[in-house]
């Protein structure tokens, strides 16, 4: 038991260190040397406990979904379901407001263009997101039907998400604010929808 804790430790080590790497110097650029040199591990170790730079980024797209839905657990219990604001807000602090993941996803999504097997794999990541949105929003009785509640959770990823592309361009607080509110609304719409279907 000890050693898988070590182990676990280990792979969250190597990963914090690849992930690093990889905002510092781009995915191309990033050797499992360098990520060996960043978590002062040898680099046998880093094979071992991850394999090569292939497995480590399926590893590490894995990682990112494993800690999104942590991060969700945390801040929202479950069984408890969310207010619109709340899950407004968890899509655009929790999944997209991280500078170190979207660094990374930056890079995967450049990745993406070449490898059919990471874009697969990218896709898949953003599928599990839309379906613990659409559960969310269900647990809360948002939306008439499933299909509705996944249009509006595509639209709040896209919105999340192009909201934190926009950093990097010297976004206001005004600007993020409104897109804020823009998404505020479509949920709000959807929450309505499931009340009138309540009645």
């Amino acid at each position: 038991m000890a050693r898988a804790k070590v182990g676990d430790e280990r792979r969250g080590q190597i990963l914090a260190a690849f992930e690093v790497c990889v905002v510092r110097d781009g995915l191309a650029k990033t050797t499992l040397q360098k990520v060996a040199d960043e978590a002062a591990l040898p680099r046998s170790l880093v094979r071992y406990f991850i394999g090569n730079r292939d497995e480590m980024v399926n590893v590490l797209i894995d990682a990112m979904m494993v800690r999104a839905e942590q991060e969700m657990a945390e801040v929202y219990p479950a069984g408890k379901p969310m207010t619109p604001r709340e899950l407004v807000n968890f899509v655009f602090v929790s999944l997209f407001d991280n500078d170190t993941t979207n660094g990374v996803v930056s890079e995967l999504w450049l990745l993406a263009q070449r490898d059919e097997a990471v874009k697969a794999r990218l896709a898949k990541l953003y599928e599990r997101m839309q379906d613990e949105i659409v559960t969310q929003m269900a647990l809360a009785g948002f939306g008439r039907s499933k299909t509705a509640r996944k249009r509006v959770a595509y639209g709040l990823m896209s919105l999340g998400y192009g909201d934190a592309s926009y950093k990097f361009l010297s976004q206001t607080f005004e600007q993020k604010s409104a897109l804020k509110q823009v998404a505020l609304g479509m949920v709000e719409r959807l929450e309505a929808e499931g009340q009138k279907n309540e009645k």
